[in-house]
């Protein structure tokens, strides 16, 4: 029979794909550790990582049980949290997903303003694209995410903001200075974008189709922060989001725009209807629709 222990010190490792980090959370040495995720594979008979070159990572048995474990770990505390009482909210474990650059320019200072009023209450942020992250939602990987609906989306949520297209130019071309640009005004550039699955990514692609563009892609990247400085020098346009938080200290920034409307898509805070949710959830969505709000105006949240 399987041992919540077991399956804590099994997730340690999965999340972070790293015996010696997963050992320092749990509290025993490497070795030790090692060890019993080995035992742990020869009682389950599947092998749950492999390492390529000196990357550790998860097979699909391990993915697989990776999704059940933080499933049955959340509900496991759940259970601890109402047997002591602590049905409040100010304990327990709460799972958050974004993207990175919703991660930097929203999650980040919701996340200090949520430590100082709930310090009892454990928060794990994961990071990925649009369409994982609704995945992640579903499948009980995260408590709540902050994303973007998709056709088929059951979730529900509360909407936070509306994230748009800017275009980052480098200092040379003939349109910095403007404040908007109409896409098609781009066609010949070659532009930096976010890989598939991003809402950035997305919008882009839907909006190059609608006007009939082949965009020259030079170069796809999960990091924002890759495709400005790229920018900066002068490679090609960066097509980012407003919700990076750099955009909007940029003076080479532009709104992107087809047919004179902007490029844009709500965003929400989206859970399962059907699932555990913490108690501690419903207070981390009323402070980012406030900073989101605020952030939105230009203004920053009094603490």
């Amino acid at each position: 029979m399987l041992e919540l222990k077991e399956l804590q010190n099994f997730v340690a490792v999965a999340e972070r794909l790293s015996v010696s980090g997963a050992a320092k959370v749990v509290h025993l040495s490497q070795p030790a550790l090692s060890r019993q995720i080995q035992a742990l594979e020869r009682k389950l008979g599947v092998k749950l990582f492999e390492r390529i070159g000196k990357r550790l990572v998860l097979t699909a048995e391990g993915d697989d049980l990776l999704m059940h474990s933080a499933q049955l770990l959340d509900q496991a505390q759940a259970l601890i949290n109402r047997a002591y009482g602590l049905e409040h909210g100010h304990v327990g474990l709460l799972r958050i997903g974004a993207s990175p650059q919703t991660i930097s320019g929203l999650i980040s200072p919701v996340m200090t303003e949520f430590a100082r009023l709930y310090p009892n209450v454990n928060l794990v942020i994961s990071e990925a694209h649009n369409d994982a992250l609704v995945e992640l939602v579903e499948n009980g990987g995260v408590h709540m995410a902050v994303a973007s609906r998709t056709n088929t989306c059951n979730l529900v949520g509360r909407e936070l903001f509306k994230a748009e297209l800017f275009a980052v130019l480098p200092e040379s071309h003939p349109a910095k200075g403007a404040r908007t640009i109409d896409i098609r005004e781009l066609a010949d550039d070659r532009f930096l974008v976010l890989r598939r699955g991003f809402l950035t990514r997305q919008l882009f692609d839907h909006a190059c189709a609608g006007v009939g563009i082949r965009p020259r892609i030079m170069l796809e990247s999960d990091s924002t922060h890759t495709l400005i400085s790229l920018a900066r020098d002068g490679h090609g346009i960066a097509v980012v989001s407003s919700s990076a938080r750099e955009v909007h200290h940029l003076d080479n920034s532009a709104a992107l725009v087809s047919a004179g409307h902007t490029i844009s898509d709500m965003v929400f805070a989206l859970w399962h209807p059907n699932r555990y949710r913490p108690a501690s959830l419903p207070a981390f969505v009323d402070l980012l629709e406030l900073h989101a709000d605020f952030r939105g105006k230009g203004l920053t949240p009094i603490p």
